[in-house]
């Protein structure tokens, strides 16, 4: 039986027996005998609404602070689905102006390697061989 269903079974029996105090006190305080004096005070005889819940108000608060104490906090339901997604937000403006940059640079480095060989290789060739030294 989970957490919650052992709760609700609890909250069920305190209710009912709240449900059974409340008419046994209906039943008493129609007698007579156990009617408050004419003077406006009642007597100890009767018991207050307030002086029957009260313990089962204390029952509950007390078992809600235990449970608020078991309950562990799980670090993942807190943690953020993506850790770095607020560095990459950042990045991401700098990213963006040095990508011409870069393409800039690389075609340089292309052209360059294109005159060095004086046309004695093919465009394709000094692309390729870019390529390779790339990878390295």
């Amino acid at each position: 039986m989970s957490a919650l269903e052992e709760a609700t079974r609890m909250r069920k029996e305190r209710l009912r027996e709240m449900l059974a105090a409340q008419r046994k006190t209906d039943n008493e305080s129609t007698d007579v005998a156990a009617m408050p004096s004419t003077t406006g005070e009642l007597t100890d005889s009767v018991p207050t609404v307030e002086a029957s819940v009260s313990g089962i108000v204390e029952e509950t608060l007390a078992t809600q602070r235990e449970e608020a104490q078991r309950t562990d906090v799980d670090i993942a339901s807190i943690a953020p689905k993506r850790a770095n997604w607020d560095l990459k937000r950042d990045l991401q403006k700098k990213l963006d102006t040095l990508k011409p940059l870069n393409d800039a640079a690389v075609a340089d480095l292309i052209r360059k390697r294109v005159q060095a060989s004086n046309g004695t290789e093919g465009l394709a060739d000094a692309v390729e061989a870019h390529m390779r030294s790339s990878q390295v």
